[in-house]
């Protein structure tokens, strides 16, 4: 019999006996056993992480076609902005030109701008249309107030036909033949009608229009009007003569906006062919404000029309 190592191990259900063969039997059964299961683990591992590969190179080819589509959207997105700066620059250089354009125009009728205003805002003040056109001749003094004949006397400095002195001539003498009618330039009211001793001009009219204007009519014949009363444009208010001091027969016209005399020659020759020479020549009027009255003052009456 071989000398074999025996290995006794006791406890309270008894006693085993274990040969060293069986021990490394067991140790080796045991260590397949473990390199098995370490295998079949890894192999699962191996396909958990091939599968979280094959996700994250799907989500990577997702995310570059989403990139790529961003990319695309992006360069559209530029286009269009850049197409849109071109048309604001555009807009903007013809803004510019407008604005150069209705500053012209303001130059030309003598109209200033306010910071404040919009462009539209000055571009309707700029549009007087044929009804507000009507409303400034028919309250501010227009054409002539006799027959044109010519005009004698201009308004301004000259040698005075009586004295023989230097003076201010406020107002134009207008050529006319005793007896001739007069009639009103605008609607207004009376202020004067009668003899004026003191003032040189004989038989004397001084009608107060609206917006600040008033016009005098000096060395008439006769006067057709009395103080108080409102007369239409175009209403004869007296006849032509040579009263006051006067070397002959004529009508001397005075035009007044706010006490100070203008003068009337580029009112005689104001109408509505040729409308807007009267705001460049004539820089004294706030035609601005007048323009913005008239056109409150006529609102009512369009809404009506509309209607």
């Amino acid at each position: 019999m071989r000398n074999k190592l025996t290995i006794i191990i006791s406890d309270i259900n008894g006693s085993k006996h274990y040969t060293v063969r069986q021990i490394i039997k067991k140790i080796f059964l045991y260590l397949v056993l473990a390199i098995a299961v370490l295998i079949v683990f890894g192999i699962i591992w191996i396909k958990f992480l091939t599968l979280k590969i094959n996700d994250i190179k799907i989500t990577k080819q997702i995310y570059k076609k989403q990139a790529k589509e961003l990319i695309d959207k992006n360069e559209i997105l530029s286009l269009k902005i850049k197409n849109l700066q071109n048309k604001i620059n555009l807009k903007s250089e013809k803004l510019e030109e407008i604005n150069d354009k209705i500053s012209d125009l303001e130059a030309s009728m003598g109209l200033k701008s306010d910071a404040n205003e919009t462009t539209n805002e000055r571009i309707n003040l700029l549009q007087i249309t044929s009804l507000q056109r009507k409303e400034f001749l028919r309250n501010i003094p227009n054409g002539f107030p006799v027959k044109n004949r010519g005009i004698t006397s201009k308004f301004g400095w000259r040698i005075n036909p009586i004295s023989h002195k230097k003076e201010f001539h406020a107002g134009i003498d207008l050529r006319a033949k005793i007896g001739e009618k007069i009639y009103a330039p605008a609607d207004g009211i009376v202020e004067f009608a009668g003899y004026s001793k003191r003032s040189g001009y004989g038989n004397l009219i001084i009608i107060d229009h609206n917006f600040g204007f008033k016009t005098l009519y000096g060395h008439l014949k006769k006067v057709a009007v009395r103080a108080g009363e409102f007369v239409r444009k175009g209403s004869v208010i007296g006849y032509t003569g040579s009263t006051g001091f006067s070397t002959g027969p004529h009508l001397h016209y005075g035009i007044m906006y706010i006490q100070r005399f203008l003068n009337p020659y580029y009112f005689i020759k104001w109408n509505r062919k040729d409308f807007n020479h009267i705001f460049k020549k004539v820089r004294r009027v706030k035609w601005q404000s007048l323009i913005r009255a008239i056109q409150s003052q006529i609102q009512p009456l369009l809404h009506q029309a509309r209607k």
